[in-house]
């Protein structure tokens, strides 16, 4: 029993001797000994998932995560994107790993503190940790609707929203864009795992996103990618037949239409009349029952958009 209570006891205080390293080599820019740090924290983490779930359990891993987030933000202080870029990564493979184990808590926790980082390193203008931070918030949704986990699906969509919104007002060139192409995966992924709440929200963001975009009026190339993941979600949800979905879609390509006409994007005023028309609606818009469907989306519109 002894021997029991010092290998755990020598457990935590390699937990405790890493994290401390991690802090001080984030501290002095050493950014390879940062991401090693960051990595050994993860493997920890990994061993911690598969241990009895107990209270003891659950704020040791809660302690290393919050630590690798910690250590992540000594990294962007520092800007060291590669850093920043591991350390969501990490947390990436500990959503899908606590998801897997059925640790909901815990895999929630870890996509919190990601869906933050990837605010804060776009905040600070570092844009390619931001889209590192897309990428796994995006790898994560996809996951997890293929677990049908709707819970971690729904906040992986709403954190891509906020770094879009958040790259939307920095003016960053490519997290923004990344983040609208994996909200979009996110939307299709649920379709075809027949997750309907999931892949009408992102139809819902998508559209809300494009107004953004193109009332900001400075990147055409944004509101043509955020065109191109309807189009594509559009095409799966029409596929299982989510009428709810494509009635959402459609409606929201048609307001993306006129505000891009209305605003002089033509090249994204015509990807989104050729979106319209490769979408299958026949028949969708000859019912006055779809008025009223219409007003339900839009109050779950309002819903979803507080959740910000």
């Amino acid at each position: 029993m002894g021997h029991g209570i010092s290998f755990v006891n020598e457990n935590e205080l390699d937990e405790v001797r890493t994290i401390e390293e991690g802090f001080q080599k984030a501290y002095s820019g050493d950014q390879r000994g940062t991401v090693e740090a960051i990595s050994r924290l993860r493997d920890f983490v990994f061993q911690l998932i598969h241990l009895d779930a107990n209270a003891e359990n659950e704020l040791d891993l809660k302690a290393l995560i919050i630590s690798i987030g910690d250590i992540a933000r000594v990294a962007t202080e520092k800007e060291m994107q590669q850093a920043c870029a591991v350390s969501c990564y990490a947390l990436g493979d500990i959503v899908f790993e606590a998801a897997g184990q059925k640790r909901e808590t815990i895999a929630i926790k870890a996509l919190s503190i990601v869906g933050s980082l990837a605010q804060e390193f776009a905040e600070k203008g570092l844009d390619t940790a931001a889209k590192s931070a897309a990428e796994s918030l995006g790898n994560c949704g996809k996951s997890s609707s293929r677990m049908k986990m709707e819970t971690l699906v729904s906040l992986s969509e709403i954190y891509l929203m906020q770094v879009v919104l958040k790259s939307i007002e920095k003016s960053l060139p490519y997290s923004g864009i990344a983040a609208t192409g994996f909200l979009g995966e996110i939307g299709v992924a649920s379709a075809e795992q027949a997750i309907e709440s999931s892949a009408l929200e992102a139809a819902v963001i998508l559209e809300d996103l494009g107004n953004a975009v193109i009332r900001k009026g400075n990147s055409e190339s944004h509101a043509k990618a955020i065109i191109e993941a309807l189009e594509n979600l559009g095409k799966v949800v029409s596929q299982h037949g989510m009428r709810n979905v494509i009635i959402q879609i459609a409606w929201s390509l048609e307001t993306i239409r006129v505000l891009t006409l209305e605003r002089g994007m033509k090249g994204a005023c015509f990807a989104a009349k050729a979106a319209l028309e490769s979408i299958n609606t026949a028949g969708l818009f000859d019912e006055v029952q779809n008025l009223e469907k219409i007003r339900e989306i839009k109050e779950l519109h309002s819903v979803i958009l507080r959740k910000r």
